[in-house]
């Protein structure tokens, strides 16, 4: 192991602690990556077909996994596609893997009481998800007869409640959850009275790292959303468990958007803000840019229950889900009546966001993006899937320099979901021109097919990335266009772009798997917290299933990218090659 270089922490869990300023990528995780292709190139080189003497670690392409939210159905679906992505090989040449929501249920069990097994990730899920969330029975049970399990479970609100932070249904949601989910439960088992034992470091994210240190397991990230209400003051307005906007109805912006944040077992931030804390670190108060006290690090059953928060939806979010439900009758005529106040909707959350002190709070000079947060002393975060449900804009961010994204999408409404269409938004405003231009594609498509709208999916869609001199010149968006504050990235040259494949999974029933359809089964529900054995394996074995039929399609992307990369490193060392005599002959003339 002399040649994996070593990780060491950058800060002192018990010094005064900065935040760190920037977009850069942390040490750890660039330290992560040289680790990560080192274990990746021979997984590689054997999924492409090539001998491993051929693979330069520097040729690889990044790979990374996006799984959705929609709570247990997304969660067990999304280990599904990765069973299949791991029989096939791909799982092992993959760098990051991002989630929303429920895929970061499965990433977080996976990588702690999973012990890095989906086989075992899988028994667990078959043993723990068949009693509803919410049989307190159960809880108490498991509270009395195992002492350890109820510490580790408890300690999330106890330690917000012990200083005085704001205390929200969602963690109390977190606590309930990760007793269903955190805790390992085995038939005949000599741990515990009643089979149940637990892992003290598994309730700690930035205990992950363990696993992705020396680049043995793929980076998570985790994701959630800050709703930025217009014209607000210094804080939101908390009345009971409802979060409020003081001036809606005053003022004539009435625009809002979500702001962005990720977590891995690194860091916590914000690409846009341009300000880190160590994931360590998250929950403690932090004042002009310096922690100003020494708290642990927060519970996992509480961040769970804030990446998977998605009842803390607005009004409008509400409605919307419920509308498809209504007659046609009733819903043009709830249409008529609300439509005066839906904009109003859009900025109360009936039940309140999850609460945890700003890290970049009276951060001096800070960065424009960052401006608005800097006065409020709490940040509420929210589920990410009510922006985007695939977690796309982390994979996106410079530095990352992802090649090939896997989309594994277990969305609700599978066929009319609006998440390719924000991102395209999204990479306007940021400019990036690596990102396939997915909408335009899906309407050319469309155009072409008989019988019209909706358009017919299947069970994997590829969208190349397009880089040339010739790109739409309206892809790069103006500042001034932008709703929303947000930096405008200047383009690269085109020489060093390197474009985007995204591998699209949609969740959509296959005839040659079983007669079963996930969106019209009562189980799949997002907000159905009890799955029987049978069910977890009918919907994990839908999504293996749909993932085999796309191994091959992904193999060639992941070659012919390989190839790419190979010949610019190879033109770009014979331009080096052939500048370095004409610098030395310069520096001798000098002399």
């Amino acid at each position: 192991m002399n040649d994996i270089p070593r990780i060491d922490l950058i800060w002192c869990h018990h010094c005064i602690l900065h935040y760190r300023k920037g977009n850069s990528l942390c040490p750890q995780e660039l330290a992560f990556r040289i680790a990560r292709r080192k274990k990746m190139k021979k997984a590689f080189a054997k999924f492409i077909g090539v001998k491993e003497s051929e693979v330069n670690e520097a040729d690889i392409p990044v790979v990374a996994i996006a799984g959705s939210g929609g709570g247990y159905r997304a969660m067990i679906s999304s280990l599904g596609y990765m069973i299949g992505a791991k029989k096939s090989g791909l799982f092992d040449c993959t760098m990051y893997m991002a989630g929303v929501s429920g895929s970061c249920w499965m990433i977080a069990q996976y990588l702690t009481l999973g012990q890095r097994s989906f086989t075992k990730t899988m028994e667990h899920f078959k043993q723990s998800l068949n009693t509803p969330i919410a049989h307190y029975p159960s809880f108490i049970d498991t509270m009395l007869t195992n002492p350890g399990a109820a510490q580790l479970i408890l300690e999330g609100v106890v330690q917000k409640y012990s200083k005085n932070r704001v205390l929200t249904l969602v963690d109390a949601f977190g606590t309930v959850l990760g007793s269903r989910l955190l805790i390992h439960r085995e038939h005949d088992s000599d741990f515990g009275e009643n089979g149940e034992w637990v892992d003290p470091l598994d309730f700690k994210l930035s205990q992950q790292s363990r696993w992705t240190n020396y680049g043995d397991q793929p980076l998570p990230i985790y994701t959630a959303v800050s709703h930025i209400l217009p014209n607000t003051g210094p804080e939101l307005k908390v009345v009971g468990d409802i979060v409020v906007d003081n001036d809606v109805g005053k003022e004539e912006d009435d625009s809002h958007y979500y702001q962005w944040f990720e977590m891995t077992p690194y860091e916590f931030g914000s690409e846009e803000t341009s300000a880190w804390i160590p994931t360590w670190s998250f929950g403690r108060r932090f004042v002009e840019g310096k922690s100003v006290e020494k708290v642990p690090e927060t519970n996992l059953a509480i961040l769970l229950g804030t990446f998977g928060s998605a009842f803390t939806a607005t009004l409008a979010d509400y409605y919307n889900e419920v509308r498809p439900l209504l007659n046609k009758a009733m819903s043009d005529s709830m249409d008529t009546y609300i439509k005066d106040y839906l904009d109003g909707m859009s900025l109360i959350h009936p039940l309140s966001p999850s609460c945890f002190p700003n890290p970049i709070y009276k951060l001096p000079n800070p960065e424009p993006e960052a401006e608005h947060f800097s006065h409020r002393k709490n940040l509420y975060l929210n589920d990410a899937g009510m922006d985007n449900n695939l977690p796309l804009y982390p994979l996106l961010r410079p530095g990352r320099d992802v090649d090939v994204i896997l989309a594994f999408d277990s969305s609700a409404d599978i066929e009319s979901v609006p998440w390719f269409e924000k991102t395209d938004e999204y990479v306007k405003r940021r400019g990036i021109e690596r990102w396939p231009p997915i909408s335009k594609t899906r309407a050319e498509q469309l155009e072409k097919q008989e019988g019209g709208p909706p358009r017919k999916m299947t069970h994997v869609e590829l969208f190349h990335g397009i880089v040339a001199d010739d790109r739409d010149a309206d892809h790069i968006a103006q500042p001034e266009q932008s709703g929303a504050p947000r930096k405008t990235v200047l383009s690269q040259s085109k020489q060093d772009v390197q474009p985007i494949t995204l591998v699209y999974f949609p969740l959509i029933p296959n005839q040659e798997y079983k007669e079963f359809n996930p969106s019209s089964e009562a189980f799949c529900s997002t907000f159905n917290f009890e799955v029987k054995e049978e069910q977890v394996e009918l919907l994990a074995g839908l999504a293996e299933k749909n993932f085999g039929k796309a191994v091959e399609d992904v193999r060639k992307v992941l070659k012919e990218t390989w190839i790419r990369k190979k010949k610019a490193r190879q033109e770009h060392e014979k331009q080096e090659r052939k500048n370095k005599p004409k610098h030395s002959e310069t520096n001798n003339a000098k002399k």
